[in-house]
């Protein structure tokens, strides 16, 4: 993610965030808390696994430094982040839409038992769609289904740049489903659980005359604080 995309996402969240802390959003009919818009503040644990194929091109002035991959030692993260968004309900059904940014590690390392390959993740972006069903006043279950994009690096083998001095950094993106509860406990305020996974597309790195495809996986379960704007 460039510099100037971090700064537009973070200004834009700022103003967002800044608008619904001045206007005051209209509960629904039924008197939800779940309606309306939304600010939270997450704390999550992931889990970040990739598998790989390793293609030596036989390039003669880019020799290879990898032969063959023999293992593959995968290591998860905490993180948390903020989400955004806006809810309706309809009698007991709920739908909404929401955005969230996840500062969230884990990495692979692979090996050829001489020279490793540290592949890594920095951040998330998410974009879901949530429906469900309210059980009571104060609970909501749902499922979400939507947009991640996983911001992806490397600094070539053994933790150095590869020969043309540039480092892997690439967001790719991919489907995400899942779900969980929400329970308003107090005015305005509510905490909810979830887990979601996500099917992410390949990321292909060269490095010299190494090529790499890698078959990320990630799942995530995340503990949210959220403050409904009614």
């Amino acid at each position: 993610m460039t510099l100037i995309r971090i700064k537009l996402f973070f200004s834009t969240l700022i103003i967002s965030t800044l608008s619904l802390f001045a206007v005051q959003a209209q509960a629904g009919v039924d008197a939800s808390p779940f309606e309306g818009l939304y600010v939270g503040f997450v704390t999550s644990k992931s889990t970040f696994s990739s598998t790989a194929t390793h293609l030596d091109a036989g390039i003669a002035d880019s020799p290879s430094v990898f032969n063959g991959i023999t293992s593959a030692k995968s290591k998860n993260s905490y993180g948390g982040g903020i989400i955004a968004g806006y809810g309706l309900n309809y009698g007991i059904f709920y739908t909404g839409a929401e955005a969230a940014f996840i500062i969230d590690k884990g990495n692979t390392v692979y090996s050829d038992g001489t020279t490793n390959l540290r592949f890594y993740k920095s951040n998330t972006i998410d974009i879901n769609f949530r429906g469900g069903v309210t059980l009571s006043d104060k609970a909501l279950l749902f499922g979400l289904v939507g947009y991640t994009g996983v911001n992806l690096k490397s600094l070539g083998t053994n933790g150095e740049k590869d020969q043309g001095n540039l480092d892997y950094n690439k967001r790719v993106t991919g489907l995400q489903y899942g779900g969980g509860i929400e329970l308003a406990f107090m005015e305005n305020i509510a905490i909810r659980a979830e887990y979601t996974r996500a099917r992410i597309n390949d990321a292909v790195y060269l490095d010299g005359s190494d090529e790499f495809t890698f078959k990320p996986k990630t799942s995530r379960i995340m503990l949210s604080v959220v403050l409904h704007m009614y």
